[in-house]
Protein backbone atom coordinates (compact mmCIF):
# COMPACT_ATOMS: atom_id res chain seq x y z
CA UNK A 1 0.00 0.00 0.00
CA UNK A 2 1.27 3.49 -0.89
CA UNK A 3 0.86 5.89 2.00
CA UNK A 4 1.05 9.58 1.26
CA UNK A 5 0.18 12.88 2.90
CA UNK A 6 -0.27 16.52 2.04
CA UNK A 7 3.03 18.36 2.15
CA UNK A 8 3.41 21.20 4.62
CA UNK A 9 0.66 20.15 7.00
CA UNK A 10 2.90 19.07 9.88
CA UNK A 11 5.42 21.46 11.49
CA UNK A 12 7.71 18.60 12.49
CA UNK A 13 8.10 17.65 8.80
CA UNK A 14 8.34 21.22 7.48
CA UNK A 15 12.01 21.06 6.45
CA UNK A 16 11.70 17.73 4.63
CA UNK A 17 8.47 18.85 2.97
CA UNK A 18 10.06 22.10 1.81
CA UNK A 19 12.83 20.12 0.15
CA UNK A 20 10.25 17.88 -1.50
CA UNK A 21 8.60 20.91 -3.13
CA UNK A 22 11.73 21.24 -5.29
CA UNK A 23 10.64 18.14 -7.20
CA UNK A 24 7.56 20.02 -8.41
CA UNK A 25 9.52 22.89 -9.96
CA UNK A 26 10.05 23.24 -13.69
CA UNK A 27 13.81 23.06 -14.15
CA UNK A 28 13.78 23.31 -17.96
CA UNK A 29 12.46 25.67 -20.57
CA UNK A 30 12.04 28.69 -18.29
CA UNK A 31 14.22 31.79 -18.73
CA UNK A 32 13.88 32.46 -14.99
CA UNK A 33 15.26 30.09 -12.44
CA UNK A 34 12.62 28.09 -10.53
CA UNK A 35 11.82 29.50 -7.12
CA UNK A 36 10.33 28.78 -3.73
CA UNK A 37 8.52 31.10 -1.35
CA UNK A 38 9.28 29.76 2.12
CA UNK A 39 6.67 31.28 4.40
CA UNK A 40 5.71 31.47 8.03
CA UNK A 41 3.63 31.22 10.13
CA UNK A 42 1.25 28.83 8.41
CA UNK A 43 -2.41 29.30 9.41
CA UNK A 44 -4.64 26.47 8.24
CA UNK A 45 -7.79 28.01 9.72
CA UNK A 46 -7.44 30.99 7.41
CA UNK A 47 -7.38 30.20 3.65
CA UNK A 48 -5.66 33.49 2.80
CA UNK A 49 -2.18 32.05 2.24
CA UNK A 50 -3.40 29.28 -0.03
CA UNK A 51 -5.42 31.81 -2.02
CA UNK A 52 -2.52 34.24 -2.35
CA UNK A 53 -0.12 31.53 -3.52
CA UNK A 54 -2.57 29.68 -5.77
CA UNK A 55 -1.13 31.02 -9.06
CA UNK A 56 2.58 30.86 -8.23
CA UNK A 57 3.01 27.99 -10.67
CA UNK A 58 2.27 30.43 -13.51
CA UNK A 59 5.52 32.21 -12.60
CA UNK A 60 7.63 29.10 -12.07
CA UNK A 61 7.29 29.30 -8.28
CA UNK A 62 6.11 27.08 -5.44
CA UNK A 63 5.15 27.90 -1.86
CA UNK A 64 6.49 25.94 1.10
CA UNK A 65 5.28 26.50 4.67
CA UNK A 66 8.30 26.46 6.97
CA UNK A 67 6.43 27.58 10.12
CA UNK A 68 9.30 29.50 11.74
CA UNK A 69 12.58 31.32 11.16
CA UNK A 70 14.73 28.39 12.29
CA UNK A 71 13.32 26.07 9.63
CA UNK A 72 13.45 28.86 7.04
CA UNK A 73 17.17 29.39 7.70
CA UNK A 74 17.85 25.66 7.57
CA UNK A 75 16.05 25.41 4.22
CA UNK A 76 17.84 28.43 2.75
CA UNK A 77 21.22 26.99 3.73
CA UNK A 78 20.30 23.53 2.40
CA UNK A 79 19.53 24.80 -1.11
CA UNK A 80 22.40 27.29 -1.22
CA UNK A 81 24.39 26.68 -4.39
CA UNK A 82 21.47 24.95 -6.12
CA UNK A 83 20.01 26.64 -9.18
CA UNK A 84 16.88 27.78 -7.33
CA UNK A 85 15.62 31.11 -6.04
CA UNK A 86 14.27 31.37 -2.49
CA UNK A 87 12.26 34.18 -0.91
CA UNK A 88 11.40 34.02 2.79
CA UNK A 89 7.96 35.50 3.39
CA UNK A 90 6.79 36.62 6.83
CA UNK A 91 3.06 37.05 7.48
CA UNK A 92 1.39 37.71 10.85
CA UNK A 93 3.89 38.63 13.58
CA UNK A 94 1.73 38.24 16.69
CA UNK A 95 3.33 34.88 17.55
CA UNK A 96 6.67 36.57 18.30
CA UNK A 97 5.47 38.23 21.52
CA UNK A 98 2.14 36.52 22.23
CA UNK A 99 3.45 33.90 24.66
CA UNK A 100 6.03 36.02 26.43
CA UNK A 101 5.61 36.03 30.21
CA UNK A 102 6.61 39.67 30.54
CA UNK A 103 7.94 42.60 28.53
CA UNK A 104 11.57 41.57 28.99
CA UNK A 105 10.80 38.14 27.55
CA UNK A 106 8.91 39.78 24.68
CA UNK A 107 11.93 41.93 23.85
CA UNK A 108 14.17 38.87 23.96
CA UNK A 109 11.82 37.08 21.55
CA UNK A 110 11.94 40.03 19.17
CA UNK A 111 15.74 40.11 19.24
CA UNK A 112 15.99 36.39 18.50
CA UNK A 113 13.43 36.68 15.69
CA UNK A 114 15.15 39.66 14.06
CA UNK A 115 18.58 38.03 14.42
CA UNK A 116 17.24 34.94 12.64
CA UNK A 117 15.92 37.08 9.80
CA UNK A 118 19.28 38.78 9.48
CA UNK A 119 20.98 35.37 9.23
CA UNK A 120 18.52 34.36 6.52
CA UNK A 121 19.28 37.53 4.60
CA UNK A 122 23.04 37.04 5.07
CA UNK A 123 22.61 33.55 3.61
CA UNK A 124 21.36 35.09 0.37
CA UNK A 125 17.57 34.89 0.60
CA UNK A 126 15.61 38.16 0.21
CA UNK A 127 12.91 38.89 2.76
CA UNK A 128 9.27 39.74 2.10
CA UNK A 129 6.73 40.90 4.71
CA UNK A 130 2.95 41.15 4.32
CA UNK A 131 1.42 43.76 6.62
CA UNK A 132 -1.78 42.13 7.84
CA UNK A 133 -2.46 44.28 10.91
CA UNK A 134 -1.19 47.49 12.45
CA UNK A 135 -0.49 45.66 15.73
CA UNK A 136 -1.72 42.31 17.09
CA UNK A 137 -5.42 42.27 17.94
CA UNK A 138 -4.67 41.06 21.46
CA UNK A 139 -1.69 43.29 22.13
CA UNK A 140 -0.02 42.80 25.52
CA UNK A 141 3.22 44.63 24.74
CA UNK A 142 2.41 47.44 22.28
CA UNK A 143 5.79 49.17 22.59
CA UNK A 144 7.62 45.95 21.83
CA UNK A 145 5.33 45.12 18.92
CA UNK A 146 5.89 48.58 17.44
CA UNK A 147 9.64 48.06 17.80
CA UNK A 148 9.36 44.72 15.98
CA UNK A 149 7.54 46.29 13.05
CA UNK A 150 10.08 49.07 12.78
CA UNK A 151 12.81 46.44 12.69
CA UNK A 152 10.92 44.67 9.91
CA UNK A 153 10.73 47.87 7.88
CA UNK A 154 14.50 48.32 8.22
CA UNK A 155 15.36 44.70 7.44
CA UNK A 156 13.07 43.30 4.76
CA UNK A 157 13.62 43.80 1.04
CA UNK A 158 9.98 44.17 0.01
CA UNK A 159 6.74 44.96 1.87
CA UNK A 160 3.36 43.77 0.63
CA UNK A 161 0.24 45.72 1.60
CA UNK A 162 -3.37 45.08 0.59
CA UNK A 163 -4.48 48.68 0.21
CA UNK A 164 -2.85 51.86 -1.08
CA UNK A 165 -4.09 53.50 2.13
CA UNK A 166 -2.07 51.20 4.40
CA UNK A 167 1.03 53.44 4.62
CA UNK A 168 -1.11 56.30 5.94
CA UNK A 169 -3.02 54.07 8.36
CA UNK A 170 0.12 52.63 9.96
CA UNK A 171 2.16 55.85 9.91
CA UNK A 172 1.53 56.67 13.57
CA UNK A 173 3.34 53.46 14.51
CA UNK A 174 5.82 52.80 11.70
CA UNK A 175 6.70 54.21 8.28
CA UNK A 176 6.55 52.14 5.11
CA UNK A 177 9.13 53.11 2.46
CA UNK A 178 7.42 53.83 -0.85
CA UNK A 179 10.22 52.38 -2.96
CA UNK A 180 10.01 48.96 -1.29
CA UNK A 181 6.24 48.69 -0.83
CA UNK A 182 3.80 47.20 -3.33
CA UNK A 183 0.01 46.73 -3.30
CA UNK A 184 -1.85 43.50 -4.06
CA UNK A 185 -5.36 43.40 -2.55
CA UNK A 186 -6.97 40.68 -0.47
CA UNK A 187 -8.67 38.33 -2.91
CA UNK A 188 -12.38 37.63 -2.84
CA UNK A 189 -13.66 34.13 -2.16
CA UNK A 190 -15.38 33.23 -5.43
CA UNK A 191 -15.15 29.48 -5.84
CA UNK A 192 -13.69 28.91 -2.38
CA UNK A 193 -16.91 28.08 -0.52
CA UNK A 194 -20.05 26.40 -1.86
CA UNK A 195 -22.60 29.03 -2.92
CA UNK A 196 -25.52 27.20 -4.46
CA UNK A 197 -28.00 27.55 -1.59
CA UNK A 198 -30.95 29.93 -2.14
CA UNK A 199 -31.76 32.52 0.51
CA UNK A 200 -35.09 30.93 1.44
CA UNK A 201 -33.50 27.55 2.19
CA UNK A 202 -30.68 29.11 4.22
CA UNK A 203 -33.21 30.99 6.35
CA UNK A 204 -35.31 27.88 6.75
CA UNK A 205 -32.32 25.99 8.12
CA UNK A 206 -31.69 28.74 10.69
CA UNK A 207 -35.32 29.39 11.54
CA UNK A 208 -35.22 32.99 10.31
CA UNK A 209 -38.48 34.56 9.04
CA UNK A 210 -38.39 35.50 5.38
CA UNK A 211 -39.20 39.16 6.07
CA UNK A 212 -36.62 39.81 8.80
CA UNK A 213 -33.65 42.11 8.19
CA UNK A 214 -30.54 40.15 9.12
CA UNK A 215 -27.18 41.65 10.06
CA UNK A 216 -24.23 39.26 10.05
CA UNK A 217 -21.06 39.18 12.17
CA UNK A 218 -18.92 36.35 10.81
CA UNK A 219 -15.41 35.11 11.52
CA UNK A 220 -13.45 34.93 14.74
CA UNK A 221 -15.33 36.42 17.69
CA UNK A 222 -12.88 38.66 19.54
CA UNK A 223 -13.05 42.01 21.37
CA UNK A 224 -11.28 44.00 18.64
CA UNK A 225 -14.33 43.41 16.44
CA UNK A 226 -16.36 45.78 18.60
CA UNK A 227 -18.53 43.14 20.23
CA UNK A 228 -19.87 45.31 23.03
CA UNK A 229 -20.51 48.27 20.71
CA UNK A 230 -22.39 46.04 18.27
CA UNK A 231 -24.61 44.55 20.97
CA UNK A 232 -25.44 47.96 22.43
CA UNK A 233 -26.28 49.36 18.99
CA UNK A 234 -28.36 46.33 18.04
CA UNK A 235 -30.32 46.60 21.29
CA UNK A 236 -31.22 50.19 20.44
CA UNK A 237 -32.19 49.21 16.92
CA UNK A 238 -34.36 46.37 18.19
CA UNK A 239 -36.17 48.69 20.59
CA UNK A 240 -37.05 51.03 17.72
CA UNK A 241 -38.83 48.28 15.79
CA UNK A 242 -39.16 45.07 17.84
CA UNK A 243 -39.03 41.85 15.88
CA UNK A 244 -37.96 43.39 12.57
CA UNK A 245 -34.20 42.88 12.94
CA UNK A 246 -32.04 39.83 13.62
CA UNK A 247 -28.33 39.73 14.40
CA UNK A 248 -26.68 36.55 13.16
CA UNK A 249 -23.32 35.68 14.76
CA UNK A 250 -21.15 32.90 13.39
CA UNK A 251 -17.58 32.16 14.37
CA UNK A 252 -15.08 30.83 16.87
CA UNK A 253 -14.96 32.86 20.12
CA UNK A 254 -11.89 33.67 22.17
CA UNK A 255 -11.92 32.94 25.91
CA UNK A 256 -11.32 36.47 27.23
CA UNK A 257 -13.67 38.22 29.67
CA UNK A 258 -15.33 40.54 27.14
CA UNK A 259 -16.08 37.76 24.69
CA UNK A 260 -17.47 35.60 27.49
CA UNK A 261 -19.81 38.44 28.47
CA UNK A 262 -20.74 38.90 24.80
CA UNK A 263 -21.71 35.23 24.59
CA UNK A 264 -23.80 35.50 27.74
CA UNK A 265 -25.71 38.51 26.41
CA UNK A 266 -26.17 36.93 22.99
CA UNK A 267 -27.62 33.73 24.39
CA UNK A 268 -30.18 35.74 26.38
CA UNK A 269 -31.25 37.95 23.47
CA UNK A 270 -34.52 37.04 21.74
CA UNK A 271 -33.50 38.24 18.26
CA UNK A 272 -29.84 37.22 18.11
CA UNK A 273 -28.94 33.85 16.62
CA UNK A 274 -25.43 32.55 17.20
CA UNK A 275 -23.24 29.63 16.26
CA UNK A 276 -20.14 29.71 18.44
CA UNK A 277 -17.38 27.54 17.03
CA UNK A 278 -15.48 26.94 13.83
CA UNK A 279 -17.89 27.08 10.90
CA UNK A 280 -17.53 24.00 8.67
CA UNK A 281 -16.50 24.78 5.10
CA UNK A 282 -19.71 23.41 3.64
CA UNK A 283 -21.90 25.35 6.10
CA UNK A 284 -20.42 28.79 5.48
CA UNK A 285 -22.91 29.57 2.72
CA UNK A 286 -25.87 29.07 5.07
CA UNK A 287 -24.99 32.13 7.14
CA UNK A 288 -23.94 34.21 4.15
CA UNK A 289 -27.05 33.40 2.14
CA UNK A 290 -29.38 34.00 5.08
CA UNK A 291 -28.03 37.49 5.81
CA UNK A 292 -28.78 40.90 4.31
CA UNK A 293 -25.88 43.05 5.52
CA UNK A 294 -22.42 42.32 6.92
CA UNK A 295 -21.36 44.34 9.98
CA UNK A 296 -17.74 45.26 10.80
CA UNK A 297 -17.64 47.67 13.79
CA UNK A 298 -13.98 46.83 14.41
CA UNK A 299 -12.06 48.97 16.88
CA UNK A 300 -8.85 48.66 14.86
CA UNK A 301 -8.68 47.02 11.47
CA UNK A 302 -6.30 47.21 8.55
CA UNK A 303 -7.50 44.39 6.28
CA UNK A 304 -10.65 42.33 6.60
CA UNK A 305 -10.93 38.88 5.10
CA UNK A 306 -14.48 38.75 6.46
CA UNK A 307 -15.43 41.79 4.36
CA UNK A 308 -13.96 40.14 1.26
CA UNK A 309 -16.01 37.07 2.13
CA UNK A 310 -19.35 38.83 2.62
CA UNK A 311 -19.05 40.93 -0.55
CA UNK A 312 -18.27 37.73 -2.46
CA UNK A 313 -21.79 36.64 -1.52
CA UNK A 314 -23.24 40.02 -2.50
CA UNK A 315 -23.75 41.40 1.00
CA UNK A 316 -23.59 45.16 1.54
CA UNK A 317 -21.52 46.29 4.54
CA UNK A 318 -21.49 48.59 7.56
CA UNK A 319 -18.07 49.73 8.79
CA UNK A 320 -16.43 52.65 10.66
CA UNK A 321 -14.40 55.48 9.17
CA UNK A 322 -11.16 54.35 10.85
CA UNK A 323 -11.31 50.92 9.21
CA UNK A 324 -8.56 50.17 6.74
CA UNK A 325 -11.25 49.13 4.29
CA UNK A 326 -13.38 52.28 4.59
CA UNK A 327 -11.53 54.26 1.94
CA UNK A 328 -11.83 51.44 -0.55
CA UNK A 329 -15.56 50.74 -0.40
CA UNK A 330 -18.29 52.48 -2.36
CA UNK A 331 -21.46 53.95 -0.85
CA UNK A 332 -23.46 52.00 -3.42
CA UNK A 333 -22.99 48.94 -1.22
CA UNK A 334 -21.50 50.24 2.06
CA UNK A 335 -22.54 52.50 4.91
CA UNK A 336 -19.51 54.10 6.55
CA UNK A 337 -20.13 55.76 9.91
CA UNK A 338 -18.18 58.11 12.14
CA UNK A 339 -16.51 55.92 14.73
CA UNK A 340 -16.26 58.89 17.13
CA UNK A 341 -20.04 59.39 17.15
CA UNK A 342 -21.62 57.45 20.07
CA UNK A 343 -24.75 56.94 17.96
CA UNK A 344 -22.84 56.33 14.73
CA UNK A 345 -23.22 52.56 14.61
CA UNK A 346 -26.93 52.41 15.43
CA UNK A 347 -27.56 55.16 12.89
CA UNK A 348 -25.57 53.26 10.28
CA UNK A 349 -27.51 50.07 10.92
CA UNK A 350 -30.75 52.00 10.54
CA UNK A 351 -29.65 53.65 7.30
CA UNK A 352 -28.30 50.38 5.91
CA UNK A 353 -31.67 48.74 6.56
CA UNK A 354 -33.32 51.56 4.61
CA UNK A 355 -31.08 51.90 1.55
CA UNK A 356 -28.90 48.81 1.10
CA UNK A 357 -31.53 46.06 0.90
CA UNK A 358 -31.78 46.36 -2.87
CA UNK A 359 -30.74 44.28 -5.83
CA UNK A 360 -28.60 47.20 -6.97
CA UNK A 361 -26.63 47.21 -3.70
CA UNK A 362 -26.10 43.45 -3.93
CA UNK A 363 -24.91 43.72 -7.52
CA UNK A 364 -22.54 46.51 -6.54
CA UNK A 365 -21.07 44.39 -3.73
CA UNK A 366 -20.65 41.49 -6.13
CA UNK A 367 -18.99 43.73 -8.70
CA UNK A 368 -16.54 44.98 -6.07
CA UNK A 369 -15.64 41.40 -5.17
CA UNK A 370 -15.18 40.44 -8.82
CA UNK A 371 -12.60 43.20 -9.26
CA UNK A 372 -10.47 41.35 -6.71
CA UNK A 373 -11.28 37.84 -7.93
CA UNK A 374 -8.87 35.12 -6.87
CA UNK A 375 -7.24 34.42 -10.26
CA UNK A 376 -6.59 38.12 -10.91
CA UNK A 377 -5.12 38.82 -7.47
CA UNK A 378 -3.09 35.61 -7.25
CA UNK A 379 -1.62 36.06 -10.74
CA UNK A 380 -0.76 39.66 -9.99
CA UNK A 381 1.04 38.61 -6.82
CA UNK A 382 2.91 35.83 -8.64
CA UNK A 383 3.99 38.26 -11.37
CA UNK A 384 5.22 40.87 -8.91
CA UNK A 385 7.26 38.31 -6.98
CA UNK A 386 8.73 36.79 -10.15
CA UNK A 387 9.81 40.21 -11.46
CA UNK A 388 11.32 41.12 -8.11
CA UNK A 389 13.20 37.81 -7.81
CA UNK A 390 14.63 38.26 -11.31
CA UNK A 391 15.69 41.84 -10.50
CA UNK A 392 17.26 40.68 -7.24
CA UNK A 393 19.19 37.91 -8.99
CA UNK A 394 20.35 40.20 -11.79
CA UNK A 395 21.41 42.83 -9.25
CA UNK A 396 23.47 40.26 -7.37
CA UNK A 397 25.10 39.10 -10.61
CA UNK A 398 25.97 42.67 -11.54
CA UNK A 399 27.45 43.45 -8.11
CA UNK A 400 29.47 40.24 -8.24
Amino acid sequence: MLVTRFLGRHPASAFDDALRTLAGLNWTGNPSRPGVIAYFPSYRGNPYQELLYSELHSAGLHAAPVYDTKTALRFVNAVSGADVEVVVHAHWLNFVTARAEDEAAARANVKEFVDDLQRIKDSGAPLLWTVHNILPHEDRYPDVDVELRRCMVDLVDRIHVMSPHTPDLVSSWFKLPEDRTFVVPHPSYHGVYPSWMPRALARQKLGIPSGAIVFLLIGSIKPYKGLTELLDAFNKLSQMDPGRFILLVAGNPSDDEETTEFRRRVLMHPTILATFGKIPHEAMQIYLRAADVGVFPYRRSLNSGALALTTTFGLPAVLPTHSGEAAGVDNSYAEVYDSNDPEGLVRALTIAAQRLLTDEAKRSAMAASERISLPVVARTFAGVIRSWMDEYRDGEATSA
